[in-house]
């Protein structure tokens, strides 16, 4: 029996990325995944369930999720309170 042969995503990735629609929705997603790993490490490092930031940022527990996992998109004001209950500033750039 004959192996199936498999491409490398990463080929497939760099063929998407040469459609400048793809590169800007990708590049949007990656900064959500970012921030959204972000914010779970703070609240790893600070010890805190996803419950007991809820209740910090008078959300629910699923939204906090919703947050961690990059579905929800974020308003500035939003940021700025995660950002408080974990001692950080918020510092917004464009580059």
């Amino acid at each position: 029996m004959k192996k199936p042969h498999y491409k490398s995503w990463n080929a497939d990735l760099e063929r998407e990325l040469k459609n400048p629609a793809f590169r800007a929705g990708f590049e949007k997603e990656c900064e959500k995944l970012r921030i959204a790993c972000d914010i779970a490490i703070l609240r790893g490092k600070k010890k805190l369930t996803q419950k007991q930031l809820a209740k910090e940022l008078k959300i629910s527990q699923a939204a906090v999720a919703r947050i961690e996992g990059g579905d929800q998109n974020l308003t500035i004001a939003t940021l700025w309170k995660i950002g408080k209950v974990f001692g950080k500033k918020l510092s917004v750039k464009f580059v």
